[in-house]
């Protein structure tokens, strides 16, 4: 089976960024951190978003930029 694209999902602090950074490294793909591009384009960190505009902002967040990177 071949494929162009793998997603790593799991509880925060469970090393996705780590192993999705080591399998790009390995595979030679390009590897995208979703929190990393939704802290750009809030210009502030996940934490700050939490706390300011609560959960279900940062997961619609989270939904557009995933839907965007599909």
């Amino acid at each position: 089976m071949r494929t162009d694209a793998l997603f790593l999902v799991g509880f925060m602090g469970a090393g996705k960024t780590t192993v999705a950074r080591a399998l790009g490294r390995r595979l030679g793909w390009r590897v995208e951190d979703i929190d990393e591009l939704i802290e750009a384009r809030e210009r502030c960190s996940v934490a700050d978003i939490f706390a300011t505009r609560g959960e279900p902002y940062f997961r619609a967040a989270e939904r557009e930029v995933l839907r965007r990177l599909i």
